[in-house]
């Protein structure tokens, strides 16, 4: 025989079933407990408010200036008339001290307050120059395409034989990571962009409202997903194609000298053969409109930062501040509250 036939009293297994289900008795008979409180409690209030309804000498008069009825089950007033006579009395009496209050020590809010909105006024006139700026910068940008479309084609020898020698090198898409040739890099990159771009979508439930503004977001209304298009009307590869390019048409762009000196002078070159200035028309608009956009949504920011800031100081001294707020001051001779250190 094992030690555990012999002396089976050590066995540890039988007394771990003993432990468990004393706790779930003691557990059970708690919840009766609570339970019977809770059932005790509703029966004593429902018997006091039949008793009050029933002998209406038990009921509590009536909070109400000069009103000598009883009050409702459940309330302090016998109606809600008594109720505000009473609120209005509280008001009459306890408002104009707190206005004296107020106004003899200053509130250190209210002059930030007054500052915040003195430096959103300035932020605010600064980003309307702005705006004006960007959209005499939009109305310049076209003056300069128009301008470059009306100079004559030349094709030059030089300029052939470096593409035929471009020809030879090799560089990756940084789309879809194929080794592309440098003559076509250009062009393979923009249509490979506009592929994966097509997969996204940018959509709102409304259109945009911008007053004075011109070509800026592609709103196009999509039945499928009952959204409007958001991306910019120059760049939105689904909504909007490039024309077909002619042969006699121009490059037309701008030529620059140390990157940021305008020289006057434009490329001549038909806009087929021209690999440098591929879509130099689609990005400098598009670069024009970001910063239009920029601005817009700046103001729209100081706007409601504007609002925020007006709210606040309408609700400081309103009247539920007056009434449930109060600075008690400790010294009569000292006006400013303010600690040194916020001084």
């Amino acid at each position: 025989m094992s030690d555990t036939e012999e002396l089976p009293f050590l066995d540890p297994a039988p007394q771990k079933p003993v432990v468990n289900v004393k706790k779930m008795e003691n557990l059970k008979k708690k919840k009766e407990k609570k339970e019977k409180q809770k059932q005790k409690l509703t029966e004593k209030r429902k018997r006091t408010e039949k008793t009050d309804v029933k002998n209406p000498v038990l009921l509590r008069q009536c909070l109400g200036p000069g009103c000598v009825y009883p009050t409702r089950p459940g309330s302090k007033y016998c109606s809600d008339d008594c109720g505000m006579k009473l609120a209005a009395d509280r008001i009459y009496e306890i408002l104009p001290q707190r206005i004296q209050q107020w106004q003899k020590s200053p509130c250190i809010a209210e002059e930030h307050g007054k500052k915040m909105l003195e430096r959103i006024h300035r932020e605010q006139q600064d980003a309307h120059s702005r705006l004006k700026d960007m959209e005499s910068h939009f109305h310049e940008l076209e003056a300069i395409i128009q301008r470059g479309k009306q100079q004559a084609v030349c094709k030059d020898e030089e300029t052939n034989q470096s593409s035929k020698n471009s020809l030879n090198l090799q560089i990756f898409c940084v789309s879809c990571g194929q080794s592309v040739s440098m003559h076509v890099a250009m062009r393979h990159m923009e249509r490979c962009f506009a592929k994966y771009e097509c997969k996204s979508s940018f959509g709102s439930m409304y259109p945009t409202c911008i007053e004075g503004a011109t070509r800026l977001f592609c709103d196009v209304y999509d039945p499928k997903s009952k959204k409007y298009c958001k991306r910019l009307q120059v760049l939105c590869p689904e909504h909007s194609r490039d024309n077909k390019v002619s042969d006699d048409e121009v490059c037309g762009c701008p030529l620059v000298h140390n990157v940021f000196e305008v020289t006057g002078n434009f490329c001549c070159l038909p806009k087929r053969l021209c690999n440098l200035h591929y879509c130099w028309e689609k990005l400098r608009r598009a670069e024009v409109d970001l910063e239009r956009i920029r601005a817009l949504h700046k103001l729209e920011e100081l706007v409601e930062q504007e609002h925020k800031v007006r709210t606040a100081m309408r609700n400081r001294a309103g009247l539920l501040g007056l009434m449930l707020h109060q600075t008690i001051q400790h010294d009569p001779l000292t006006t400013d509250l303010r600690s040194r250190l916020d001084s």
